[in-house]
C-alpha cells in the first residue's frame, strides 16, 4: 500500500486540471524501491511522549540502521483515473505547502514543506524515461534530524491487472 501511495503521489497528474499528464502506460507496474534512513525520523512530540527507556531503544535502533538500504519489489495497478486525478498530489494536511518546480510529460519535480505539529520537508523527482519505465527519488527531512531517501524504478508489466496482481 505504501508503494502504491508513493507511485500515485508521483504519477497522478495533472494538478489543477491544466498541467500536462506524465507519459506512462496504465496497467500493472513492478516497482523496486530502496529506502535509506538516517537520524531519527520520528516527530519530536511523539518521542517526548515515550518513556525514556523506549525512546532510548528507538534512537539506538535508528542509529544502528543508519546507512543501511532496505530494498523491496512490489506490484501495483495504475489506472487512467489515477493519472488524471490531480487531487492525489494535494496534501491533506492544511499545514503543507507545495511548490511545483517542473511538470511535463517526462518529468515531475516538487517540494513540499509541512509545519507543526510534525514538520517535514520533502523533495520528489519523477522521470518517465519511456512510457514503460520510470525512475523516482524522494528525500524527506523529519523528526529529530531524521532523513529518509527513497529511490524507485518502475517498469510496466501488463495492460490489464487484477487485485491478485497487487502487493
Amino acid at each position: 500500500m505504501k508503494t502504491r501511495l508513493i507511485l500515485l503521489t508521483l504519477a497522478a497528474l495533472p494538478l489543477g486540471g491544466h498541467a500536462e499528464s506524465l507519459d506512462i502506460k496504465t496497467g500493472l507496474w513492478e516497482i523496486v524501491m530502496s529506502t535509506a534512513i538516517a537520524g531519527v525520523p520520528i516527530p519530536a512530540a511523539a518521542l517526548a511522549n515515550m518513556p525514556a527507556a523506549q525512546r532510548a531503544k528507538i534512537e539506538e535502533s535508528m542509529r544502528a540502521r543508519a546507512g543501511e538500504v532496505n530494498t523491496n519489489t512490489t506490484r501495483t495497478c495504475v489506472t487512467k483515473e489515477d493519472l488524471d486525478r490531480g487531487n492525489l498530489l494535494e496534501s491533506k494536511d492544511e499545514n503543507c505547502a507545495r511548490n511545483i518546480i517542473e511538470q511535463n510529460a517526462r518529468r515531475f519535480e516538487v517540494e513540499e514543506t509541512c509545519g507543526a505539529p510534525e514538520p517535514t520537508k520533502t523533495h520528489m523527482t519523477f522521470a518517465a524515461t519511456t512510457p514503460e519505465s520510470y525512475t523516482a527519488t524522494v528525500d524527506r527531512a523529519q523528526g529529530e534530524g531524521g532523513k529518509v531517501h527513497i529511490e524507485m524504478s518502475g517498469r510496466w508489466v501488463a495492460a490489464v491487472c487484477t487485485e491478485a496482481d497487487e502487493d
